[in-house]
């Protein structure tokens, strides 16, 4: 029979080797998940972004659109920038049009060359609302509406 010694030494260097080699393994198949940018749309004179890509499961995202002039248009003070929310099976999840704070552009708003406006709403998500893509769509009064596509919940790194 084998010493005690020796067979406690086979076993280290038996378990040492499956540690390394799980550890190369693991190294060369988990990938850490890119995180995304933020999104952006346009049309015309109109620029939506939000501050995120990713929106924390019960976290909130800040959204913007931004008006580069000469524009005319008509944004109504209890509420010039509108939000819905929309999951990936087309339900209306949420919508928002909180009224223009003080200094912020509304009415009948002309803007001329050079001259800009900014407009934003913040969006909290419900905690309840499962992890997967979202739309955010955005309308400033009168012109046209701004699509942008936002992930909630955080992505995880998988291995394989």
């Amino acid at each position: 029979m084998p010493s005690p010694r020796l067979l406690a030494a086979a076993l280290a260097g038996a378990a040492l080797g499956l540690v390394a080699c799980n550890q190369d393994t693991v190294a060369t198949r988990c990938r850490p998940v890119p995180t995304p940018s933020p999104p952006v749309a346009t049309a015309g004179q109109l620029t939506a972004t939000t501050d995120a890509g990713i929106v924390p499961t019960g976290g909130a995202i800040d959204a913007s659109v931004k008006v580069a002039g000469p524009l005319s248009y008509q944004a109504p003070c209890d509420g010039p920038l509108s939000l819905i929310v929309i999951d990936r099976t087309d339900i209306h999840v949420d919508s928002l049009a909180p009224p223009a704070l003080k200094g912020t552009p509304c009415g009948a708003v002309t803007l001329a060359a050079g001259q800009s406006a900014e407009y934003d709403v913040l969006w909290s998500s419900d905690p309840s609302l499962p992890p997967g893509p979202y739309r955010l769509v955005l309308g400033l009064g009168d012109q046209p509406q701004l699509v942008l596509s936002v992930r909630l919940g955080y992505e995880v790194q998988t291995c394989r």
